[in-house]
């Protein structure tokens, strides 16, 4: 029967003994050691039989789990621990805290020693026995382990984590220059489509704009030059009025117009923005803040 996966976070369960021997080699001594103690049982008459592969993933959960977390210092976290992995079977849960023993008992490191006294202090002579009998049905006392070895899955989901936070930065910072990139030539069209957009309908379609009937300011308009080189009337060229609130047409009108209208020019130098903005409004027909305009010219300085 297939272990259940119950340790994904510190432990992947392993499907077969060859898989635990594969990704732990000292476990060998270890199976082998269960099933000697299985054989045992059934020669005198207990009718126990021992899930190898589950008792061993619920060791080496036990084991990742110690290792990886501070130890709390209360045998009953750690028994906690077997019973629920072990679905509350009583006699499995004492066969893996004996493995677990024989397993720290085989490993280097002050930790692994003090997570053994843990475990196996104040036990009942039941629990006692069990261990010593255990011990004796193992080839070999060599240490095989190190307190790393258990945390090869835990180091594997830290790679794994590390990776995909690598990725998610670097996609991350492809999107931010994809967006500034775009920003750019989004400003550069628009720009350019402000500055040329009287030049292009006139080009294309031969369209002439007129002042519409307003008041009259007393403004005269220079001569602009068209692409054959002839000159148009000098009163039948304006920019055409910017959408309201749009300052950022505002001011190229603004600079469109100088270049075709000396006195609207000779107007700006002499006036403030304010006395500008008054007349822009009497001109376009909607109200021109010249604070926002003031805003929109100092960002594009």
């Amino acid at each position: 029967m297939r272990p259940r996966e119950l340790h994904s976070y510190y432990y992947r369960d392993r499907w077969s003994e060859r898989d635990l021997c594969n990704d732990f080699p000292g476990d060998e001594i270890l199976i082998d050691g269960l099933h000697a103690m299985q054989r045992h049982l059934w020669n005198n008459g207990v009718q126990l039989t021992i899930p190898v592969v589950r008792v061993m993933n619920t060791a080496h959960f036990i084991a990742a789990y110690m290792f990886a977390t501070t130890c709390s210092g209360e045998q009953l976290e750690y028994d906690a621990l077997a019973d629920m992995s072990l679905g509350r079977d009583r006699q499995m849960f004492r066969v893996a805290l004996i493995v677990l023993a024989a397993m720290l008992a085989r490993t280097v490191g002050y930790r692994a020693r003090q997570c053994r006294n843990l475990i196996l202090d104040n036990r009942d002579p039941d629990f006692d026995e069990g261990v010593t009998l255990y011990d004796r049905f193992l080839q070999s006392a060599e240490k095989r382990f190190a307190e790393e070895d258990f945390l090869i899955d835990t180091h594997e989901q830290i790679q794994r984590l590390t990776a995909q936070n690598e990725q998610l930065i670097a996609e991350n910072t492809e999107l931010k220059i994809k967006y500034h990139v775009m920003e750019e030539k989004y400003q550069q069209v628009n720009i350019g489509t402000q500055n040329n957009n009287c030049t292009q309908i006139e080009n294309q379609y031969n369209i002439t704009y007129v002042v519409p009937a307003q008041e009259d300011t007393g403004w005269s308009k220079a001569k602009p030059n068209t692409d054959s080189g002839h000159q148009q009337n000098a009163n039948s060229y304006t920019p055409p009025i910017p959408r309201e609130g749009d300052y950022n047409g505002v001011r190229l009108y603004i600079e469109e117009r100088k270049k075709y209208d000396e006195q609207f020019k000779d107007y700006c130098t002499h006036h403030n923005r304010k006395e500008l903005c008054m007349r822009l409004t009497k001109e376009f027909g909607w109200f021109v803040d010249d604070k926002s305009l003031g805003r929109n010219i100092q960002r594009n300085i």
